[in-house]
């Protein structure tokens, strides 16, 4: 019997450890969600793996994830971001890049998302439908609040979804980069369509700020100005809109 001097068996099992761990299932992923996430169908390891279905959400709201997929590399943690992460239902996709930096802040970079905004329905009253699309270099979450932004997003042939029927808006655009003292703000643009919009889009830590000028037909339309009389003060070209809340 060959025996292994203290360092080599000191060693081999650190060795050992090392292939468990490499190896080790993507089942213990569900050890490090947090409540609010879920999945299914479960394959491949914790470093490279997916699940056949997610989902996002608390309570009775929730948000389909559809097939996830995630790749770790944990040799990446101090210098750049280590988690890969990419989730698709139908239409719905998400990518992007994860790491987390001091102060228990999440950074996402090059992320990109598209989604039908029907799917918000589930959190907030929306009327609002159309096709979402993002493109951002970096989000940076802090304790659940935004606290850095920067890319660029569209809404898509966006609709008021009035019970009368749906009434077409326009396409928009939405630039949106950091100020000072984590102030996030977005500049918008109309595209093309009925509902010509400019303004901005302001979000603080903890707050938002919407300020919009709206012209154009939809804008002057009597039944349309009406189902917005609550969020809108009339002007002699169409509306103004200003909203302040917290998050």
């Amino acid at each position: 019997m060959v025996r292994l001097g203290r360092p080599w068996a000191l060693i081999a099992v650190g060795v050992l450890a090392l292939l468990m761990l490499l190896q080790m299932p993507a089942s213990a992923v569900r050890w490090l969600l947090p409540a609010e996430a879920g999945v299914t169908g479960l394959s491949g390891t914790i470093w490279s793996g997916q699940a056949l279905r997610g989902w996002w959400g608390a309570g009775d709201k929730t948000i389909m994830l559809g097939r996830v997929q995630w790749q770790l590399q944990p040799w990446r943690l101090f210098w750049s971001s280590p988690i890969t992460v990419s989730t698709q239902w139908g239409a719905q996709q998400f990518e992007a890049r994860l790491s987390y930096l001091p102060g228990a802040r999440l950074r996402l970079a090059d992320t990109n998302l598209n989604f039908d905004t029907q799917i918000l329905g589930a959190l907030m009253p929306l009327y609002i439908g159309g096709g979402f699309s993002g493109r951002f270099t970096n989000i940076d979450l802090e304790g659940g609040q935004l606290t850095r932004v920067a890319g660029k997003a569209i809404l898509e042939n966006a609709v008021w979804t009035a019970q009368s029927g749906d009434i077409p808006l326009g396409t928009y655009h939405l630039d949106i980069e950091n100020q000072v003292d984590g102030e996030v703000v977005g500049a918008m643009k109309t595209l093309g369509g009925a509902l010509q919009l400019t303004g901005d889009v302001v979000i603080r830590p903890g707050s938002y700020q919407i300020k919009l000028q709206a012209t154009g037909p939809v804008a002057l339309d009597d039944s349309f100005r009406g189902a917005v009389a609550m969020l809108a003060t009339p002007t002699s070209e169409g509306f103004d809109i200003s909203l302040e809340g917290t998050y």
